[in-house]
C-alpha cells in the first residue's frame, strides 16, 4: 500500500506541476501578499533611518551611546496584511487544488487505468491527500520566504532567530488552515455528480467562512466601533466590562457562535497574537503566546480531522467515479 499511495502522490505533485496550476496561485498570492507587506516596510524603514540620524546627531552632541535607548521595533506586525492575502487567497489555493485532485481523474482516463490495480480507496485517498498537502506546503514556503526576506530587506531590520521561529508557527497554521479547504473543495467534487456546480458550492462556503461570518462577528461586536474599543475609550475597568457584558449574554453568544464558524477567524486570532500584530502580545514569549490561543489552533485542527474523517470513512464507489468519466 505504500507503494502506491507515494505512486499517487507523486502523480498528484507533477500532474500539478505540469499544468502550472500551482505556480500561478503561488505567485499570485506571493504578488498580494509583497504589496500589502511592501508600504509598511518602507514606512518603518523611514522610522529606523530616522532613529538612527537622530543617534548619531546627540552622539556628536556629545550624548553616551549608552544614554540613549533604542526604540522597540516590531518587524513582525507589518505582516497583518500578508496573513489576510493569505486567509483570503489561501483558501482559494485550497478549493482549486481540491477541485483539481478529483476532477482530473473524473474528466480523464486516468482513474480507469489506476482501477486496473489492486487499489483501496484507503491508498488512493492518502495518496491524493498526501500529495496536495505536499503542494500546499510548498506553496506557502515559498511565499512565507520570501515574505521574510522582503520584511527584512525593505524595513532595513534584521529577523532575529525567534522572529523566524514565530513565522515558521505560522507557516504550520497556514497548511492545516489552507489544508481545510482542500478537503473541501475534494470531498464536495467527489460527491456532487456535476463538477461546476461542486466547485460552486464549495466557492459558496468559502465565501460564507472566508469574508461573510468573520465579518458579521466584528461588525456586530460593539467594542470594535471604536478605534481602540469603546470600553477603553470610555475608560472602564475590566470589573465593569466583564459586568456590561452579562446584560449582552445571548447577544454576545451568538455574535461569537458566528466566529467561531470560522476557520479564517480562528487563523486570524493565532497568527495575530504569535506574530505579536494584536499589542497585548507584544513581547511575550512564543510559549506563552501559544498557550493562551490554543484553541484557535485546536479548532483549525479539528476541522482538518473532521473532514479527514467524512473523506475517508464514508464509502466511495471508486468504479461509480470511472462509468462517470
Amino acid at each position: 500500500m505504500q507503494t502506491q499511495i507515494t505512486t499517487i502522490a507523486g502523480k498528484e505533485v507533477r500532474d500539478a506541476l505540469r499544468t502550472h496550476l500551482l505556480s500561478l496561485l503561488t505567485g499570485f498570492l506571493v504578488i498580494a501578499a509583497l504589496v500589502s507587506l511592501t508600504v509598511s516596510a518602507i514606512a518603518l524603514h523611514v522610522d529606523y533611518l530616522t532613529y538612527v540620524e537622530s543617534r548619531a546627531l546627540l552622539i556628536s552632541l556629545g550624548k553616551s551611546a549608552a544614554e540613549l535607548a533604542p526604540p522597540a521595533f516590531f518587524p513582525l506586525k507589518l505582516l497583518r496584511g500578508f496573513v489576510e492575502h493569505v486567509e483570503i487567497i489561501g483558501g482559494v489555493l485550497g478549493i482549486v487544488l481540491g477541485y483539481r485532485a478529483a476532477a482530473v481523474e473524473r474528466g480523464h482516463s486516468t482513474l480507469a487505468l489506476i482501477m486496473t490495480r489492486p487499489l483501496t480507496q484507503t491508498a488512493f485517498l492518502s495518496g491524493k491527500v498526501g500529495g496536495n498537502m505536499m503542494l500546499i506546503m510548498a506553496g506557502l514556503a515559498t511565499t512565507f520566504v520570501v515574505g521574510a526576506i522582503a520584511l527584512a530587506a525593505i524595513s532595513g531590520l534584521g529577523l532575529a532567530p525567534s522572529d523566524l521561529a514565530r513565522i515558521f508557527v505560522v507557516f504550520t497554521a497556514a497548511s492545516f488552515y489552507v489544508g481545510i479547504f482542500f478537503l473541501l473543495g475534494f470531498i464536495l467534487a467527489l460527491t456532487i455528480k456535476k463538477l461546476p456546480t461542486a466547485l460552486l458550492v464549495a466557492f459558496a462556503i468559502w465565501l460564507s467562512l472566508v469574508l461573510i461570518a468573520p465579518q458579521i462577528g466584528d461588525t456586530m461586536d460593539p467594542d470594535n466601533q471604536v478605534a481602540g474599543g469603546v470600553f477603553h475609550a470610555l475608560d472602564i475597568a475590566k470589573p465593569q466590562q466583564t459586568e456590561i457584558l452579562k446584560s449582552f449574554k445571548t447577544y454576545e453568544t451568538i455574535r461569537d457562535g458566528i466566529e467561531q464558524t470560522s476557520p479564517a477567524k480562528h487563523f486570524e486570532r493565532f497568527s495575530f497574537a504569535v506574530l505579536g500584530i494584536k499589542d497585548i502580545y507584544n513581547g511575550q514569549p512564543l510559549a506563552e503566546v501559544i498557550r493562551d490561543r490554543v484553541t484557535d489552533l485546536w479548532w483549525l485542527l479539528a476541522i482538518f480531522a473532521a473532514l479527514v474523517f467524512v473523506l475517508f470513512l464514508r464509502p466511495l464507489n471508486l468504479t461509480r467515479l470511472t462509468k462517470e468519466q
